[in-house]
């Protein structure tokens, strides 16, 4: 379950990853290929290092693990590193590999002074861009690679179910809306802002990463690739989240897409660069996905309870085999420092 330690203010900062793994959908090897396909184009990009940001346990650097010398992972939460210590050595021992495995505790926009500047080939931020400062962020990236090195930030959005009802849609956006977001927004001061950030930054422009810059002067060839994006209706879930993002912040104006940027897109079943975002789930697994985001030992109130329970007869109503197929939006954001 999700969490802000009082100590970081880090949301996800004593995350059980195990139990988060399960969960959440895993990046596909699909991923790596738009990566790798992206730096087969700038052919001055080494293969030594890779720094994953904001990293958890590692999970994202098992993708890349096999193709560099070495990994360091960097998160401001010591619960985090000290998980990352277990699972990264365990995980490589299974697979062969014999990575050079290094760690440091940092915020994403700080990491480069544990990193130190111009030590790193490729950078990647795995579904946590959104809790972190963009202008800082990619400063920081900056920093921290060599030229020709690719920054390669990278998230999943919320499930969709095309082939469901829209009386199955909009019970499953309820649950969200009650089970998540009013939980969320109710958990604290510290919670309900960075609830707030993450919104605004998720809803800006078309993507859940357009609020990332690449500024002209740091970076070239920047791409934005948008997988299984519904262009007619934007973001998904972007009425309901928008309840809870303040007015101030004007999510929809904080756009960081730039004219010089390549946008690319592909749809999960037609293009082969984004196979693996669809798969069957059942009841069971969406709600440990609704888990992982919820803040812990949460109680449940009377709306919270009736949106679980028409959600889960919905389900049972619509889906006899007690499975639904899920499609995940997701999005990249590459560059190559100069």
């Amino acid at each position: 379950m999700a969490s802000v330690d009082p100590k970081t203010k880090t949301t996800y900062a004593t995350t059980d990853w195990a139990h988060y793994q399960e969960g959440r959908p895993r990046y596909p090897r699909s991923l790596n290929k738009i990566i790798y396909s992206y730096r087969q184009h700038h052919p001055n990009a080494r293969w030594e290092r890779l720094v994953d940001i904001g990293a958890g346990s590692g999970v994202a650097a098992t993708s890349f693990m096999a193709d560099f010398e070495v990994v360091q992972v960097s998160d401001p939460s010591p619960a985090n590193l000290d998980q990352a210590r277990v699972f990264l050595p365990d995980w490589a021992q299974r697979h062969g590999l014999a990575t050079r495995l290094e760690y440091s505790q940092s915020t994403g926009e700080e990491a480069y002074r544990h990193v130190g500047e111009g030590q790193a080939d490729l950078v990647i931020c795995a579904t946590a861009a959104h809790f972190m400062d963009p202008d800082g962020l990619v400063a920081s990236i900056a920093k921290m690679l060599r030229p020709g090195g690719t920054l390669a930030v990278f998230s999943y959005w919320m499930p969709t179910f095309p082939g469901g009802s829209q009386r199955f849609r909009d019970a499953f956006a309820r649950a969200v809306d009650a089970l998540i977001l009013k939980p969320l927004s109710s958990a604290g001061d510290s919670s309900r802002a960075r609830l707030a950030q993450a919104i605004a930054r998720r809803m800006a422009g078309n993507g859940t990463l357009d609020s990332l810059p690449l500024p002209e002067e740091l970076y070239d060839d920047p791409v934005r690739v948008y997988i299984n994006h519904d262009d007619s209706g934007g973001t998904a879930y972007r009425t309901l989240f928008l309840k809870y993002a303040p007015a101030d912040l004007q999510p929809t104006r904080i756009s960081r897409v730039s004219p010089r940027d390549r946008i690319v897109s592909y749809c999960t079943g037609v293009d082969t660069e984004a196979e693996g975002w669809a798969f069957d789930v059942d009841k069971k697994w969406l709600q440990g996905f609704f888990d992982t985001i919820r803040p812990p030992n949460q109680a449940s109130d009377d709306q919270s309870s009736e949106a679980q329970t028409e959600w889960e007869h919905v389900f049972d109503s619509e889906c006899p085999s007690g499975t639904v197929r899920v499609v995940w939006p997701a999005y990249v954001v590459l560059a190559t420092r100069k």
